[in-house]
């Protein structure tokens, strides 16, 4: 079975043509073999028969004409029957030449001549001849006929049913595999975008009724998704209004109470409200970050020096300007993700590089901390998961900051990849979208590598 899917192509195209090759292949086969055994064999063989009946009796007929009459007989015997007669043996060709034909000729000769024949071939002014050794009345005599008398072409006959074949087979695959193909392509395409977060335009519902059936059932479950993802967007949103006035109440009540009450209880409730809301803020850029911006050309370079200002431990060597096209907001909502989650898992410096040689650049984030286990580094991009199991603010965050910058990322079309860097710790790598705006992967699992970076 292994064997068996590595020989049949991937594609629909090519197992359209393989399966094509296969049934035109087994019918022209059979075909060819009725058409030679029911059709050309019998003509072949009567053609033979007939002319090694001639030859025979003009070989003998030659030998009991009297001399001076021997040239008109080989004359008109070559003007109407394309036959010739010598004494002597023609200055045959040593190459082989291919000819069914003669093979036929051969049996019938012998079956008439009661003795095995050999068939010589020469060729005389640029045309093949074939000729044969005939006793008549104890004499050899000569007898050979052009290759032009036997007018049929079996090599170009069977080119040209080949060449046509191969053309028939290569077309059916094209319109048969097409018009299969391409309602999946835009399928494809349209799903795409669909796990991208946008919304693609409508599908056709045309054409055969399992594809038009499956583009309808598309419509409508992108139509859900888009309306599931407005009403998360709502929902977050209402959610956090409603919890933001009691806060907001609660606040005003803290602030209300006489001074010197409890000053510890009033700092701790204080913290607990800045923490509820910051908790709620991060709840709805979660909710809001399927949603796709527009690209501007900027210098990343400067972004990034703008984005590290003020942040202690951080390392950040600025190289020469990198301009480019990106959702500018959601690339500094990344970043920022990413430096956040380094610094507070990182005790030591942390490393900032872009390198923009390749042709979409990319920019690494690389900590020296206790870096994230191969089998974690998918876990760590779902919603509040987090490594540190004692959900503590203090050590482990709100399991949200990777999140949003995984779905950032997706929706932007940009890679984020997550690897080990040599010496202990995480590399952090987000490869920005190509400018042909082609999706790109979300996330891909690496072994353990440093950043290929500039100033580094």
């Amino acid at each position: 079975m292994r064997l068996f899917a590595k020989l049949v192509p991937a594609s629909l195209f090519g197992r359209a043509l393989l399966t094509l090759v296969v049934t035109f292949g087994l019918f022209g086969l059979i075909t060819f073999w009725v058409i030679v055994s029911y059709a050309l064999t019998p003509v072949a063989q009567r053609s033979a028969s007939d002319l090694a009946s001639i030859m025979v009796l003009s070989a003998r007929t030659l030998r009991q004409l009297p001399a001076e009459m021997r040239d008109d007989y080989r004359t008109r015997l070559a003007r109407e029957y394309q036959i010739r007669l010598a004494e002597e043996r023609p200055l045959t060709d040593v190459n082989q030449f291919f000819f069914p034909y003669i093979g036929q000729l051969k049996l019938a000769l012998e079956e008439r001549l009661g003795g095995e024949v050999e068939i010589v071939t020469s060729v005389a002014n640029s045309e093949r001849w074939f000729w044969v050794a005939l006793d008549a009345s104890g004499e050899t005599v000569w007898a050979g006929f052009p290759r032009s008398r036997v007018e049929s072409r079996p090599i170009e006959g069977l080119s040209v049913i080949i060449g046509v074949a191969v053309l028939l087979i290569v077309g059916s695959a094209l319109i048969l595999a097409g018009r299969v193909t391409q309602p999946l392509n835009r399928l494809s395409k349209a799903a795409e975008q669909v796990a991208l977060g946008y919304s693609p335009a409508v599908l056709s519902e045309s054409g055969p009724r399992e594809l038009a059936n499956l583009a309808r059932q598309f419509n409508a479950a992108s139509r859900r998704i888009r309306e599931l993802i407005a009403n998360r967007t709502l929902l977050l949103a209402g959610i956090s209004h409603d919890l933001r006035t009691p806060l907001t109440r609660l606040r005003l009540a803290v602030e209300m109470l006489p001074r010197g009450t409890a000053p510890a209880l009033v700092a701790r409730m204080e913290r607990d409200i800045e923490e509820m809301n910051a908790l709620i803020t991060q709840a709805i850029d979660f909710g809001k970050s399927l949603e796709t911006g527009n690209r501007e050309e900027v210098d990343l370079t400067a972004l990034i020096d703008d984005l590290v200002a003020g942040r202690p431990r951080v390392i950040w060597q600025r190289s020469r300007s990198c301009r480019y096209r990106v959702d500018v907001l959601a690339l500094r909502r990344i970043l920022s993700n990413l430096l956040e989650n380094a610094l507070r898992y990182s005790q030591d410096l942390v490393e900032i590089h872009i390198d923009c040689k390749t042709a979409t650049p990319v920019i690494f984030v690389l900590d020296r901390g206790p870096g994230i286990p191969e089998a974690e580094r998918e876990a760590v991009f779902r919603p509040y998961y987090r490594l540190e199991t004692s959900r503590s603010r203090l050590t482990g965050g709100t399991g949200l900051g990777l999140a949003v910058a995984y779905q950032l990322a997706l929706s932007n079309q940009m890679e984020l990849h997550l690897g080990t860097r040599r010496g202990g710790g995480t590399v952090a790598s987000v490869r920005l979208p190509p400018l042909e705006l082609e999706p790109a992967l979300a996330l891909r699992n690496g072994k353990a590598v440093d950043a290929p970076c500039e100033g580094a």
